[in-house]
């Protein structure tokens, strides 16, 4: 998998600052890969001699445990499958996947699984696995970057050992609180509890007194200092808003000098900085998805001081993180408001205009009005649209056999399955007959989707006196301007398909 660089680099800088032996630094990658997949645990696996043995292993707030040296034969374990290609490196809900029935999954009553494969000279070593007991259905694309790149370090890391060759040098100061950072990086931590541990290392980073956050009110012409860590005796106050025009942040971007050790002689005419009594200045900028500058990490000292070109690379990793932990906050808001705002949705519908009196799901003038409202606010930097078209496999021989009333406690219990998988703002609907329509705004990444595919289609298999199933064809959109004609389309497609499949496959057990 091509890695997002600027992802990868911002992790495997992070990864790269602590200290510490080989083991140390490998069971510390393991515990930030844990905290960073909200999984309980994450181990590394090696194969010896026909064996898969757990050689590390870190946890997420001391939670979930996997035995260091415990052994199992290769051959019979999820880490197997990995290392082959048989199970896909992320499965959000391994309850309802591929690997339900596996042993391994139902002895340690696996929730969510992640793993990827590592090499060395071209030849597969072992895996480096995340789990959890509970299922995990946040688990994205963005996930498996994290996976795969501490998988590399992992193997950076043992061929070092290995050669016996020194680690990369850390930066100037102390980086051993580093791992605790790596953990809180996209963890679900809010805005201070990521800045505030990164402003106390940017003082050992760049060796100046002040260091903080700000944002910039573009509408207003103003900058606000959001959080700030303070040492020696300049004081840079939390809270402050200054005018933007005055700033030394508005000359750094205009002039494109992120650093500058004699302010008084380069901004001399700078009111603020004459006033704090600031000499050396070191500003970079807060982009957001767009490149829009939302705001800037800032650091400041009464005294001259040389800041190198590395610790600058530093400082520009950490205001990257803090860009991307804005962006989620953003999206986490606008998820927050899109469910309250689906689940109003929903409760408006349940008039007995829009519902269908067998079911009680939605009819086509709901499912209508559900799309209208869904699709143009669609945010497709943060969601998707999951769309699946469901068909009752042999409806027609289920009332020829059974009876017309049959067939409607089929639909009904249907109806009830494809409800109990879902939350209180999906779309559930019924487009007549026995054709059934569902619906859900989910956070982007093939992994979300695939899991809730899966979801849908156990639930499409009923167990009771008249067994039944039905062929569910899946489709996603994650552009909002998608006409839901033809988003219905496509799932139509993928339903016809997988009839197909389902078809061909009777046929040729009977040959």
């Amino acid at each position: 998998m091509a890695l997002p660089t600027p992802v990868r680099d911002v992790l495997l800088t992070l990864l790269r600052a602590q200290e510490g032996t080989a083991d140390q630094r490998i069971t510390g990658a393991l515990t930030a890969l844990a905290e960073d997949l909200q999984l309980e645990v994450a181990f590394l696996g090696e194969f010896r001699d026909g064996q898969r043995v757990i050689t590390h292993v870190g946890s997420r707030d001391g939670v979930g445990e996997v035995l260091l040296g415990l052994s199992h034969p290769a051959s019979e374990t999820l880490c197997h499958l990995i290392a082959t290609g048989e199970l896909a490196p992320l499965v959000p809900d391994a309850a309802s996947s591929t690997i339900s029935a596996h042993p391994h999954r139902v002895l340690y009553d696996l929730g969510a699984h992640a793993g990827v494969p590592l090499t060395r000279d071209g030849r597969v070593t072992g895996t480096v696995c995340a789990a959890s007991r509970t299922a995990t259905p946040s688990l994205s694309e963005r996930d498996l970057v994290t996976l795969n790149t501490v998988a590399a370090y992992v193997e950076e890391v043992s061929r070092e050992e290995a050669q016996e060759v020194p680690g990369p040098l850390a930066p100037r100061g102390n980086r051993g609180a580093l791992p605790a950072v790596a953990a809180a990086v996209s963890g679900g931590h809010d805005l201070e509890h990521l800045t505030r541990p990164l402003l106390e290392l940017l003082h050992d980073v760049v060796g100046l007194e002040s260091t903080y956050l700000t944002m910039i009110d573009w509408a207003g012409n103003q900058q606000r200092i959001v959080h700030s860590s303070n040492t020696g005796g300049l004081e840079i106050p939390e809270g402050l808003t200054v005018d933007w025009s005055d700033t030394l942040c508005r000359r750094s971007l205009e002039e494109g000098r992120q650093v500058t050790d004699d302010v008084p002689a380069v901004w001399g005419d700078s009111v603020a900085a004459r006033q704090l009594g600031i000499t050396t200045y070191v500003s970079v900028p807060l982009l957001g998805a767009s490149q829009e500058v939302l705001g800037t990490l800032c650091a400041a000292s009464r005294e001259s001081v040389v800041v190198e070109p590395q610790d600058l690379a530093t400082m520009d990793v950490f205001a990257r993180l803090i860009s991307d932990q804005l962006s989620r906050e953003a999206g986490h808001a606008a998820a927050r408001a899109r469910a309250v705002a689906l689940e109003d949705l929903t409760t408006q519908l349940r008039d007995a205009a829009t519902r269908d009196p067998l079911t009680g799901l939605l009819n086509r003038s709901g499912i209508d009005a559900w799309f209208e409202a869904v699709l143009p606010v669609l945010d497709p930097a943060h969601e998707q649209l999951g769309v699946a078209y469901v068909d009752v496999d042999r409806f027609k021989e289920i009332n020829d056999v059974h009876g017309h009333s049959a067939g409607d406690r089929v639909l009904q219990a249907l109806a009830a399955s494809l409800t109990a998988v879902g939350r209180s703002g999906d779309l559930h609907g019924r487009l007549g007959g026995d054709e059934f329509l569902v619906a859900a705004v989910l956070p982007a990444g093939a992994a979300t989707f695939g899991g809730w595919a899966v979801r849908l289609r156990r639930a499409a298999r009923l167990e009771g006196p008249v067994p039944a199933t039905a062929s569910v064809g899946v489709a996603t959109v994650d552009a909002g301007a998608t006409p839901w004609p033809d988003v219905l389309a496509a799932a139509d497609r993928d339903m016809y398909a997988v009839k197909r499949r389902r078809q061909d496959a009777a046929a040729q057990s009977l040959v």
